[in-house]
């Protein structure tokens, strides 16, 4: 049904790692959305949710994903998504600047070391506060920022403009994204 709605690509989440806990967790619909949306002729790109505080643990949640990965016909970019969690008993809660753009690396690279497109997530927020931008050039970026214009300083190859887009073949608001290939 989402294809057939016009969806030309899917970005599925293949795991996560704990806000509390730190242990990696997959996500339980990864498999069933990887084959629907490669069946329904879907471009399809994956990501992982990171609340990673160290280089070892994003380098981990790479490892992680391009084992879960190996099978399938990644056609689209394979992307680092941390996000900042603020609640009490958050591991992220804390993270500054130069931690978090040397996470960022580590999975990058090691994703692209693989033969992979890798891509970072981030919002305008982070991109001020949480990264130093200029030193992740080499990657493409994914921003997510809910307005009707994209106004960004950076070249942004995809573009996520809303939470709360429906579509058929979808029960509940998803994300919407524009991707601008190369």
């Amino acid at each position: 049904k989402v294809a057939n709605a016009g969806a030309e690509f899917a970005m599925i989440r293949i795991g996560y790692r704990g806000n509390e806990s730190g242990l990696i967790n997959p996500d339980k619909y990864a498999e069933q959305n990887l084959k629907g949306a490669a069946d329904a002729g879907l471009k399809v790109g994956v990501y992982f949710f990171s609340q990673a505080l160290t280089r070892e643990e994003a380098e981990e949640e790479a490892y992680y994903v391009l084992d879960f990965i190996k099978d399938y016909d990644i056609t689209m970019p394979v992307v680092f998504d941390w996000e900042r969690n603020r609640d009490e008993g958050s591991r992220s809660a804390n993270m500054d600047r130069r931690t978090l753009t040397d996470l960022s690396l580590t999975f990058l690279e090691t994703i692209e070391m693989a033969g992979y497109d890798a891509m970072i997530y981030f919002n305008p927020f982070m991109s001020r506060n949480l990264l130093y931008l200029q030193e992740l050039t080499d990657y493409d970026f994914w921003l997510a920022s809910y307005t009707e214009t994209m106004d960004f300083p950076y070249k942004v190859k995809m573009w996520q403009y809303t939470e709360s887009g429906t579509i058929p073949g979808i029960d509940t608001p998803c994300d919407f994204n524009v991707y601008f290939p190369a």
